[in-house]
């Protein structure tokens, strides 16, 4: 069965490497690490993003629409161990995301287009049948990336910093380590992200006033995209 969770808010930040060692500091002194990670809290995650023929979820994304999803494998570690498909839908700024794990044959299907194998009776892989039947949902872009996570009990705060992002380009093999990736953020800069169920406690809503974090309006997604067409392109060094 598909877990599925309700609809929380999440923030996103662009801040320097600066402002993420003061904050790292700050709030690990009344956070805990997320316990999948290592004793630093950080974990290796690769996700391949699926679109379809129009590439909705690209530009849903760049035009704002405000209620809009979009379809992912996603791993851990480089490991098999667990193997999620994920369906994430967006309105405004709150979030649900409904999660499967898959076994690897499962997961090498969707990759290859092998649709039967989704007809589970799951709700979530059977969206993904439909998709893929009538508009065409493929794998199109692996997003890469180091995170660290810290968790809070009051209003299941989480806190995550995403480093070292890089874009697989138009490669879809998801399991090669030697997969060539690129770089997508300048040096020096940190994907923050704070999720929280209705209200920010004001603990956390004061760290990030003192430090002027701006809210941005980011995906790690559309910035991995736009990088593989810049690297089409022979712009990717500039």
């Amino acid at each position: 069965m598909a877990a599925v969770k309700k609809f929380r808010h999440e923030h996103k930040f662009l801040i320097s490497f600066r402002d993420y060692v003061i904050l790292k500091n700050r709030i690990g002194r009344f956070m805990n690490r997320d316990p999948n990670g290592d004793r630093d809290g950080r974990y290796h995650i690769r996700s391949l993003y699926f679109d379809d023929i129009h590439n909705s979820a690209y530009y849903e994304k760049l035009d704002g629409v405000l209620k809009r999803k979009k379809y992912r494998i996603r791993i851990y570690n480089h490991s098999n161990s667990v193997i999620k498909v994920e369906r994430k839908g967006k309105e405004g700024q709150y979030t649900q995301k409904e999660s499967e794990l898959v076994s690897e044959e499962l997961c090498n299907g969707l990759i290859s287009g092998n649709t039967d194998l989704l007809l589970t009776g799951s709700p979530l892989l059977l969206d993904m049948y439909v998709q893929m039947k009538t508009l065409l949902l493929k794998p199109v872009v692996i997003v890469d990336y180091i995170r660290e996570a810290y968790i809070h009990p009051v209003e299941n705060v989480r806190i995550t910093f995403d480093t070292e992002l890089k874009s697989g380009l138009y490669s879809t093999e998801l399991w090669n380590t030697g997969t060539p990736l690129l770089s997508v953020l300048e040096p020096g800069l940190v994907i923050m992200e704070v999720k929280f169920n209705r209200l920010l406690p004001s603990v956390f809503a004061a760290l990030l006033s003192d430090l002027n974090c701006e809210q941005v309006s980011v995906s790690k997604y559309v910035l991995c995209r736009e990088f593989a067409e810049r690297y089409v392109r022979g712009e990717w060094n500039e």
